[in-house]
């Protein structure tokens, strides 16, 4: 009998080192995902790798239609890719993931590049990933009339477009849904260039800005400079506007910004925010990484693509 009671009580012994050794692993698992990850989605036919899109959705965002936000990945229209802004493990401010968390659908897109094919090529992708976005709205339960843009840098460069042109503007190109808008509600532009002639006479990123374009601006070259200049296409449609722009950015004159305000508010445009940082150089929220802008550019996206509760 005594050597049975030993027994025993060695077991629970053994049971209460077991299960308070598993416990506090059982607490450390993390939580049910609070993200829903698709990755590269074509969001046009073709063979092309840069017709892929990244799509991040809260994991529980219920029946309501999302607003949405479409991430845009600088590097010059040169380099870059997509990648950069979908996990949260890049540390980068702006990735999909940390949209989604805040209750958005937010998507980062690849585009063709200078090499690949001069402007408007990039235009043309940016706004064929809008229309995909549109025509798949109730599929991954987005608010078609609430979408968004964001990039840094060249990236910055074709969210202002995105934010300011149409089908009018002749930068559609032959992409699907046809019948879908291109124009976004909203956009923030992280030290994006504004006037790409400007830049080119100044030579301030002239090589680059030349690639881009397909050569100087010669002859009928000169429109095309000024088509793909935000500052050139300030309309009466222009949707709200988030500027992020460091005085000591030597690849963007900060100079081009503060032109670019002016014009916007001789234009009768009220809705533009604008953040002109001493003593910061390019890219301001993805690249130095400003703490006090991160809450700023969500609030930007929330109360320009969030309707206003009703409700006291």
């Amino acid at each position: 009998m005594e050597s049975m009671s030993q027994r025993f009580l060695l077991i629970l012994a053994v049971c209460w080192l077991v299960a308070s050794s598993i416990s506090p692993l059982v607490q450390a698992l993390p939580d049910r995902p609070r993200v829903v990850l698709h990755r590269d989605i074509a969001y046009r036919p073709g063979e092309s790798k840069y017709w892929r899109l990244d799509l991040a959705l809260p994991a529980d965002a219920g029946d309501k239609p999302l607003p949405a936000i479409i991430v845009i990945h600088g590097g010059g229209w040169l380099e870059g890719d997509k990648s950069s802004f979908t996990l949260r493990k890049h540390g980068v401010p702006g990735n999909i993931e940390e949209f989604a968390e805040a209750g958005f659908a937010a998507a980062t897109i690849n585009y063709r590049l200078s090499g690949e094919a001069p402007f408007p090529a990039a235009v043309e992708d940016c706004k064929c990933a809008v229309r995909w976005l549109r025509a798949h709205a109730k599929e991954y339960n987005i608010d078609p009339a609430r979408i968004g843009a964001y990039g840094n840098s060249a990236g910055g460069h074709l969210a202002l477009i995105l934010a300011m042109t149409d089908k009018n503007a002749g930068l559609e190109g032959d992409g699907p849904y046809q019948s879908e808008s291109s124009r976004v509600q909203a956009a923030v532009s992280d030290s994006g260039p504004i006037d790409l002639l400007g830049q080119y006479q100044s030579n301030r990123l002239r090589e680059v800005v030349s690639r881009f374009m397909g050569g100087a601006p010669e002859g009928d070259r000169t429109t095309l400079y000024e088509k793909a200049s935000p500052i050139r296409l300030i309309n009466k449609e222009t949707q709200p506007l988030l500027l992020i722009y460091g005085v000591d950015d030597e690849q963007v004159p900060v100079e081009s910004a503060d032109d670019f305000v002016i014009a916007l508010r001789k234009a009768g445009w009220s809705d533009i925010n604008y953040y002109r940082l001493a003593k910061t150089g390019h890219c301001p929220y993805s690249i130095a990484r400003v703490a006090f802008l991160k809450p700023a550019v969500l609030d930007f996206f929330r109360r320009t693509l969030i309707p206003a509760d009703p409700t006291p």
